[in-house]
């Protein structure tokens, strides 16, 4: 049984040290570069599965540049069989799904673990595009996983809100994102972090996949957009000099607003006709 684990590495700022207070820009040459740690949770869970039926292989799989072996090494101290890189920058998750599911179809898999979503742009995407475009079922958010080598099915176990879970049992090859609450990542020992620095990568230069691209939106395909923000809902505040027994009364009818007043026209047809003419005309309504 083969595991790839899609990885990426995320820049972490410690304030104020990375921020050009003069520019109001982030300096990345003084970031901290690690792990995002939902796909660490992900590498972990493969690492179990991987220690509960021997012979799996578990492939540790990113996109990025080349400051980004340092995860891939990571990954394989904590137990990664092999590495690969696709040398190129992560631009939009539709463009980074495309081309690790080109290298994952090349090589095959039984199952593909991500990460919820990435901490620095917190899109959580790239797992739903690379299962569309692998054309392979999916399952996201799951916090168990319960595999069956023999039958090629998996049982996973998920949340749904409010404390409730369910159950779903789909066929293998299939990809699930994992919470960080799947697991306890292991720390890797000082001999494993030593044995990982002469092991090989495996690079990939993206210019060399022959992947197709949605030329309408540009080489991304699908650009990325954030939700639209609800209006934030203005609540009435009474004014704190007044009494208790005051603000509780204005707070239940609703702010005290009272209702406006409206005019009564009186008279005879032509009179009441001249009237609200006078009313239109004094609001700017005509």
């Amino acid at each position: 049984m083969r595991i790839v684990v899609c990885i990426k590495q995320i820049g972490h700022i410690c304030h104020p040290i990375g921020i050009d207070r003069k520019g109001g820009v982030i300096e990345p040459e003084k970031m901290i570069y690690m792990l995002n740690p939902y796909d660490e949770v992900a590498m972990e869970e493969a690492i179990r599965i991987k220690e509960k039926f021997p012979g799996t292989e578990v492939i540790a799989l990113t996109l990025g540049p080349s400051r980004s072996e340092e995860v891939l090494r990571y990954s394989s101290a904590l137990g990664a069989d092999s590495m690969i890189r696709v040398n190129g920058d992560p631009t939009d998750p539709r463009t980074t799904a495309t081309l690790l599911a080109k290298v994952i179809a090349d090589m095959g898999c039984d199952i593909i673990l991500c990460g919820k979503k990435a901490m620095d742009t917190n899109g959580g995407m790239v797992g739903s595009f690379l299962a569309e475009i692998l054309d392979i079922g999916q399952t996201t958010g799951i916090l168990k996983l319960y595999v069956d080598p023999k039958k090629r099915t998996a049982l996973v176990e998920r949340s749904i809100g409010r404390g409730d879970r369910e159950l779903i049992e789909c066929s293998l090859p299939a990809l699930f994102t994992v919470e960080r609450g799947m697991n306890e990542p292991r720390y890797p020992t000082l001999p494993h972090r030593l044995r990982s620095e002469k092991q090989k990568i495996t690079r990939i230069e993206a210019n060399s996949l022959t992947v197709a691209f949605d030329t309408e939106s540009g080489l991304g395909g699908l650009p990325t957009l954030d939700p639209p923000r609800p209006k934030p809902k203005k609540v009435f505040t009474p004014d704190s000099q007044l009494s208790a027994s005051e603000r509780m009364r204005l707070i239940m009818s609703g702010g005290g607003r009272a209702a406006k007043k409206g005019d009564l026209i009186e008279g005879a047809p032509e009179k009441a006709a001249e009237a609200i003419m006078s009313v239109l005309i004094q609001e700017k309504m005509v």
